[in-house]
């Protein structure tokens, strides 16, 4: 295998791949329209009771659901190097992880989960497409070392609303 190198701090470049940044999924037309009407109906219900933040709020919120559904989702690089990983603009050195899991349930199945030493973000999910989960396995066995994470409700909320 060739390995590049990105710069010393990176280290050289063992495997890459790249992934969209969230799963699209195609919203039926029964289901937009009931999306929608239930939409309309909570921002009436809001203006009926005098509570125009939460009619804001919810515009708000269909706008910015409309918006994620038509936007196409962007192309991230990943890289698993000889000092780290490397996540898009973001790199891990092996010695800021604590462990390691590759999910294979869904719905977080083909997602790498990292646990960091950070204080507010301490996971980190990867999505693996369709790389082989073995060979990211090996190599990040050599470093880290690989425990299950139990996934929060935050996480299957993120995946199955692909946000």
């Amino acid at each position: 295998m060739e390995r590049k190198s990105l710069s010393p701090y990176f280290g050289s470049v063992l495997l890459e791949w790249s992934a969209p940044e969230h799963d699209t999924f195609e919203l039926g037309k029964k289901s937009q329209v009931i999306v929608t009407i239930a939409l309309v109906l909570i921002i009436a219900w809001a203006l009926y009771t005098n509570s125009p933040i939460m009619a804001i709020t919810f515009i708000l919120a269909g706008i910015t659901g409309y918006l994620l559904h038509i936007a196409e989702p962007k192309i991230y690089h990943f890289a698993i190097t000889t000092r780290g990983i490397l996540a898009h603009n973001e790199f891990y050195a092996f010695d800021t992880l604590q462990s390691f899991c590759i999910h294979t349930d869904p719905p977080l199945d083909g997602l790498l989960s990292l646990h960091t030493h950070g204080r507010l973000i301490s996971h980190v999910h990867i999505p693996l497409s369709d790389l082989d989960q073995s060979t990211v396995r090996l190599y990040l066995r050599e470093h880290v070392r690989e425990e299950p994470h139990d996934p929060s409700m935050i996480d299957i909320l993120e995946k199955l609303l692909h946000i």
